[in-house]
């Protein structure tokens, strides 16, 4: 048998083990693909309003009878009637956003620093998670992906968050890690899209962009097979990396517009060009205005709030994402605009370029310490650190430079200073990586 025949079956073999595992529980992310599937294909249809329906009002009916936070709006039918919430409402009131019902419940830690650079925990139900799961499976799928196939991840991989050498092996994915991409790094990136198995791209704008900057750089052509698709998220896709992604790799770029405490809320496919399919099956979308929770005027950016449709440990209604975003004038289906996840580029001490998400993992530990954090590249060699401390304090300040310095490098030089407060932009945002050094 060809290695090519056996790696075709493998992935059958992979499909078909996802989906019995599946069936032995009982068959909950299947259920879930088929609901997404019915709304999505005409989201505003007789039978999809009648079944965004229910879930809108299970949800309500759900948060007003178990939730602390929701208790005095008991009674309330319509999502008007519920207040726009946001991340520090959330973690100032913690406890009162957890559902009485899930109090005993074996529960799933989801954290983010977000794009304002506050910090965020929340908790996934099981129900939640299966949710995610079909959600991701639907969109990956009108992005090229197929369960099974190999699927390269770009991150950030550290101890949080690295799989089990076994457990890639059974999803057949590879874990590369971005945090420095490096000329002999990008060149074995090139060496595994040059397999003949079927793959997909997942991961960080950033990182492409780097791979595509030094391929076009490059005089050598690269020969790559079989990709079926890069997938884009967490950070602005730009037009650059879409044109070389489509030139250098003969495949399709989609963006996807997800975060940790919600999931996918809305993707880029094949059927929907440069703008982004919402998933209405699993969320409200509202687009309001700047300054007043009214609906921002049509085709006009406003403040992007979403009520999540099944998470019924936390319920979040009417989540202030802390993204602006605008419909598509003439199809709702649509997002036209999604901005607010592009951060400044850092560099280490020898001009490397570090994704911004390796500045990210350097506060993982300390998230419950924190209110808000804020690293700076002011020189050549040097960074700033600011943070907001919750007690007014911080004493690991030691250990946190040390970690910087593990990936900037040794000879640079980092300060930090205690901030009460880090201020907004024009925006309202806080970016919590900026580049004050312009590296030409």
């Amino acid at each position: 048998m060809s290695e090519q025949k056996l790696m075709f079956l493998m992935n059958v073999l992979r499909r078909k083990v996802f989906w019995q595992l599946d069936n032995f529980n009982g068959g909950t992310i299947k259920k879930h693909l088929q609901e997404i599937e019915t709304i999505l294909e005409a989201p505003f249809s007789k039978e999809a309003n009648e079944l965004k329906g229910l879930n809108l009002a299970a949800l309500l009916s759900h948060a007003t009878n178990t939730t602390p936070y929701y208790y005095s709006l008991s009674g309330k039918e319509t999502l008007e009637d519920f207040p726009v919430i946001n991340k520090k409402l959330v973690q100032d009131n913690f406890d009162s956003f957890k559902s009485d019902k899930f109090l005993n419940e074996n529960l799933f830690k989801v954290a983010t620093s977000g794009s304002t650079g506050v910090p965020f925990k929340l908790f996934h139900d099981k129900g939640k998670r299966k949710r995610n799961s079909a959600d991701v499976i639907y969109f990956s799928k009108k992005a090229g992906y197929t369960i099974g196939n190999l699927l390269i991840e770009l991150e950030v991989w550290r101890n949080h968050n690295t799989r089990s050498n076994f457990k890639n092996f059974l999803q057949n994915t590879i874990q590369f890690d971005i945090s420095k991409l490096t000329k002999n790094r990008i060149h074995e990136f090139i060496r595994i899209l040059s397999t003949s198995e079927p793959k997909n791209v997942l991961g960080f704008p950033s990182a492409m962009e780097s791979i595509c900057a030094h391929i076009d750089t490059n005089p050598n052509p690269i020969k790559v097979k079989n990709i079926k698709s890069f997938i884009a998220n967490s950070e602005y896709l730009n037009d650059y990396v879409r044109e070389s992604v489509k030139r250098n790799f003969k495949c399709p770029i989609y963006s996807r517009y997800s975060s940790e405490e919600l999931g996918i809320l809305a993707h880029q496919t094949v059927d929907s060009g440069v703008d982004f399919q919402i998933n209405w099956a699993s969320y409200i979308v509202e687009v309001l205005d700047m300054n007043k929770n009214v609906p921002a005027q049509n085709g006009k950016l406003g403040r992007l709030v979403i009520t999540d449709l099944f998470n019924y440990a936390m319920p979040l209604i009417r989540y202030d994402t802390g993204d602006v975003a605008k419909f598509n004038e003439k199809d709702k289906r649509f997002l036209k605009i999604v901005e607010g996840r592009k951060m400044d580029m850092v560099f280490d001490t020898s001009g490397s370029v570090i994704s911004s998400y390796v500045v990210y993992t350097k506060f993982y530990p300390y998230y419950h310490l924190l209110n808000q954090y804020q690293f700076l590249q002011i020189g050549e060699k040097e960074y700033h650190i600011k943070m907001n401390m919750k007690e007014g304090k911080f004493e690991y300040g030691k250990d946190l430079i040390n970690s910087i310095k593990d990936d900037f490098g040794n000879d640079a030089k980092v300060t930090m200073e205690l901030v009460d407060e880090i201020p907004p932009l024009a925006s309202g945002k806080r970016k919590k990586v900026v580049n004050e050094y312009k590296k030409s």
